[in-house]
């Protein structure tokens, strides 16, 4: 009986199945960089639409979320890959610097969804601003987008460059049905809700869904007010939710909103008069999530919708 001798194996012995298997348990850019130009059968398996239509060019480590991809591995990728594959590629995330090697050098026919993370305010608000790529993509093509914004703790949390931003996005983005909005402070290990939505100019006819987070329980009942007329699932996450403004109407019927998802990590006295109020509106609400901790002074019993 033979016996298989365990050193004359060899990763390419192994079949295509299981050799893809193994590509997506690895850092995608990782694999670009080692693998590409190694054979041909790497080549057809890296390259293929199928394997690249997703590209992830951004550090998801939580504890490192400001590192980026070294240099020398960005350059061979955006130099000797990128024209191979820029036209496969459907969802792309890119950091800062990925985002300048990468995205805004080549054109992307099939790109529809869009992940930027990791970028502060000013820098990202550049691209957002005149004859950008970036305002070419969110205007023609881009339907999914995620938007992940750094800053510092000791930042003030009434600065409005959020605010401009979340405008600037919807206003740009023509195509756009499910947006994502959220800052990270680097020196905290949770997100916390800095957005202040007062404008009326945040509209968008396309949008269906919506996860961001705000600073007040008003923010919401700006967003649902009805500038956002096709939405149908919301996800909020509210810093604080205290008496709203009497000038905000919060009595409107909501009927195309379907799923609604709120998160707040602060107590609030606001339970009846003000959350209860707004699930009210939903009439045809299938999917309902309320993850809050509402402070009762003569009861402890929470009155359902």
């Amino acid at each position: 009986m033979n016996i298989l001798n365990n050193n004359d194996m060899n990763i390419l012995d192994l079949p295509d199945e299981m050799l893809l298997a193994i590509l997506n348990k690895m850092n995608m850019v990782d694999v670009l960089y080692s693998l590409v130009d190694v054979n041909q059968r790497f080549d057809r398996l890296v390259l293929d639409s199928l394997y690249i239509c997703h590209l992830n060019l951004a550090n998801n480590s939580f504890l490192n979320r400001n590192s980026g991809i070294p240099n020398q591995v960005l350059d061979r990728i955006s130099e000797k890959i990128f024209p191979l594959i820029h036209h496969k590629i459907n969802k792309l995330t890119v950091q800062p610097l990925s985002m300048e090697r990468t995205l805004l050098n080549m054109n992307y026919p099939q790109l529809h969804s869009l992940s930027l993370v990791n970028f502060k305010q000013k820098i990202l608000l550049q691209h957002l601003t005149g004859d950008t790529i970036l305002c070419h993509l969110l205007t023609n093509q881009i339907t999914h987008l995620n938007v992940e914004i750094i800053g510092d703790i000791t930042r003030d949390l009434s600065d409005e460059n959020e605010s401009n931003m979340f405008e600037l996005i919807l206003s740009l983005g023509k195509c756009l049905i499910d947006l994502t909005f959220s800052q990270w402070f680097l020196n905290r290990a949770f997100e916390i809700p800095t957005l202040n939505i007062t404008s009326t100019s945040c509209v968008s006819s396309t949008l269906t869904k919506l996860n961001i987070e705000v600073n007040t329980f008003d923010n919401c009942l700006y967003l649902l007010d009805g500038r956002l007329q096709c939405l149908s699932t919301f996800i909020i996450n509210i810093f604080e939710i205290f008496d709203s403004s009497a000038y905000i109407d919060n009595t409107k019927k909501l009927p195309k909103l379907k799923c609604f998802s709120l998160i707040s990590a602060c107590y609030t006295q606001f339970y009846d008069n003000g959350v209860v109020s707004l699930l009210r509106r939903m009439s045809n609400m299938k999917e309902l999530t309320l993850f809050l901790s509402a402070e009762r002074i003569e009861s402890t019993y929470i009155d359902g919708i």
